[in-house]
C-alpha cells in the first residue's frame, strides 16, 4: 500500500524558512529523548514520528513544508506548552517530567500529541530560553508545566 504523508505549511505569510528545519530538528531531538525514556523500560514505549523538510520545486519561489507520515487512528493532544494536560493517561505526562529530570533540568518536552504513544509536533522549553523556536517559553513554560503536573506511578518508577 502507498504511504500517506502530511505536509505542514506555515499559516504566516513570509514565514522564515529556517522554521521548518528547526521544527524537524526539535522533533528529532524529542525522538532521541523518547529513546532514552524507553531505555528505562517504562510500561509503554513512546516514539516521535520521523519528519523532514520538502521543497516544492513544482511551485514558483522557494516553497518549503514540513513532512511526516500520516498517523492513522484517534489523534489526541496530551498536554500543551503551558499549563494544561490531559490526566487520562500517565505515559505522556511522565515522559514530559522525565525529560526535565534526565536533562539535568535543562529542558522539558511538552505539547505532546498524536495517536497512542506515537507523537508529533512537540515543543521543547529550555531553562536558558534558547533555541527551539518561538514556542520555547523558557523557565516560565517549564514552571507552568510542573505547577500543573501531578506525579504518577510512572514518574515514580523512572
Amino acid at each position: 500500500a502507498d504511504a500517506l504523508f502530511v505536509a505542514k505549511v506555515s499559516k504566516e505569510k513570509n514565514a522564515d524558512p529556517q522554521g521548518y528545519f528547526s521544527d524537524v530538528q526539535m522533533q528529532m531531538e524529542a525522538r532521541m529523548w523518547a529513546q532514552r525514556y524507553n531505555e528505562r523500560l517504562p510500561p509503554k514505549s513512546v516514539d516521535f514520528i520521523a519528519a523532514f523538510v520538502l521543497e516544492r520545486i513544482d511551485l514558483e519561489g522557494r516553497v518549503l513544508c514540513g513532512v511526516e507520515k500520516f498517523i492513522d487512528g484517534n489523534y489526541r493532544k496530551w498536554n500543551n506548552n503551558w499549563d494544561w494536560n490531559d490526566d487520562e493517561r500517565n505515559t505522556p505526562q511522565a515522559f514530559s517530567h522525565f525529560t526535565w529530570e534526565a536533562s539535568n533540568r535543562t529542558l522539558l518536552i511538552c505539547d505532546l500529541q498524536g495517536v497512542g504513544d506515537l507523537w508529533t509536533d512537540p515543543q521543547i522549553h529550555t531553562s536558558d530560553h534558547t533555541g527551539h523556536g518561538k514556542g520555547n517559553m523558557g523557565k516560565e513554560g517549564i514552571d507552568k508545566f510542573l505547577d500543573s503536573h501531578r506525579c504518577n506511578d510512572i514518574c515514580r518508577y523512572l
